[in-house]
């Protein structure tokens, strides 16, 4: 599932412009950091959505794939990464949102973080622990 991650790491990347070193970076950020991911059930064995934490303590990476939004799956991986992120790092979760990315601000919106505007994107921060 390296590879298939790897594909959605940096928006209109293909397959063909995955390197050895994004493959690197995708693992060392699955197996160093807190990461999530929601297979199917007697599906193939790649995730088809997914949240990967940053080194400094953001949630990221949060991809769900096209056929299967609109199931909430995304809010769940997002509350799961809440609860690991604040026992692994012992801070208050962020992430990073895109101003354009309307569906990621609606999402954390909804999920009532706090936003921090920035001058390219919001930070939100889990009001759970504020």
């Amino acid at each position: 599932h390296i590879n298939q991650i790897a594909c959605y790491w940096v928006k209109d990347i293909n397959k063909e412009t995955v390197t050895d070193e994004l493959l690197a970076t995708v693992r060392s950020n699955i197996s160093e950091r807190p990461s999530a991911g929601i297979y199917v059930e007697g599906g193939p064995e790649t995730p088809v959505a997914w949240c990967i934490c940053y080194s400094y303590g953001s949630i990221g990476t949060l991809h769900v794939l096209e056929d299967h939004r609109g199931k909430k799956l995304a809010r769940a991986l997002v509350r799961h990464m809440v609860c690991i992120v604040t026992e692994s790092h012992g801070i208050p979760p962020f992430v990073f949102v895109h101003d354009g990315n309307f569906k990621s601000n609606k999402l954390f919106s909804s999920e009532r973080w706090v936003k921090q505007p920035l001058c390219f994107s919001k930070m939100f921060v889990s009001a759970q622990n504020v």
